[in-house]
């Protein structure tokens, strides 16, 4: 593997670190194409590269969220549950799937993402203490981009759990993390501010993405030349990311979010179907 490729691969894991952590993605949605339909690498390496990157992703971003107390721990541990479990299947489908096929799953995957992103409510977002709270999920955090305190209460809680499965499934057959459907779940469904959203998937990401990590690492996918320098970049840039993802609106974390799935959708479902070729 020659020196360009190196760096390329390394730039790719800068970018998908800074971008995944300001939007609590863990950066599999960006490294898994880039690395497939780019730079030529084999997609089940590719997806061990990014499911080893994504939890560096998150223990790199999380630190400091949790800092500034954005994450929602109680919530995170709750949906966890169901997110790892469906983790280990999704590893363990992807180890026997065809590639064609995974590319088709993926594409399908960010479409539902972008449709969630698309269809979330913009003004009643956040519905605040003093309600229906059953689970005891009241929290607030200081929004950076406001520097006021905001208050929030989670909605369907059950709805929350059950989708964590598709989270897990997606993780573990994409190795993205299951932050591309825990973002948009938490946002559109369960109206958690989005910057709260990408701050608790963020710490979540790095347990789910460990469990397909290891299947894959056991089935003899993880290509090292791709892995090191992929999460060299990662490492710098989730650092990076998690503070401007602090700060940046949530509105125009969710125009970059629609935006830059919209291209990868496109072009991995070109290349799966056979209609185009990009690497």
């Amino acid at each position: 593997m020659g020196a360009m490729i190196i760096m390329a691969i390394f730039m790719t894991g800068f970018l998908a670190g800074g971008l995944g952590s300001m939007v609590g993605l863990g950066g599999g949605v960006f490294i898994v194409p880039v690395l497939s339909l780019v730079l030529g690498v084999d997609l089940k390496a590719a997806i061990a590269a990014s499911a080893i990157c994504v939890v560096l992703n998150s223990l790199n971003g999380s630190a400091e969220y949790l800092r500034r107390g954005m994450v929602h721990i109680k919530l995170a541990l709750l949906l966890q549950v169901s997110t790892a479990m469906a983790a280990i299947l999704g590893g363990i489908i992807v180890v026997y799937s065809p590639v064609q096929t995974l590319k088709l799953v993926f594409a399908g995957t960010l479409a539902l993402v972008i449709a969630a992103l698309v269809a979330a409510p913009r003004g009643a977002e956040v519905v605040a203490p003093g309600g229906h709270d059953p689970f005891g999920m009241a929290t607030e955090f200081d929004d950076p981009a406001t520097a006021k305190p905001l208050s929030y209460v989670p909605q369907r809680m059950k709805r929350g759990v059950t989708l964590s499965w598709l989270a897990g499934l997606s993780s573990g057959m994409l190795g993205i993390g299951g932050g591309a459907v825990q973002v948009p779940m938490m946002s559109a469904m369960m109206r958690v501010p989005l910057r709260a959203a990408a701050a608790t998937s963020t710490f979540m990401v790095g347990t789910t993405a460990s469990v397909s990590a290891l299947i894959l690492a056991m089935a003899g996918v993880v290509d090292v030349a791709v892995t090191v320098p992929a999460m060299a970049g990662v490492m710098i840039g989730s650092n990076l990311g998690a503070r401007l993802g602090a700060r940046v609106s949530a509105g125009a974390l969710r125009q970059v979010l629609i935006f830059t799935l919209a291209v990868l959708t496109v072009a991995m479902a070109a290349d799966g179907l056979g209609w185009v070729q990009l690497r």
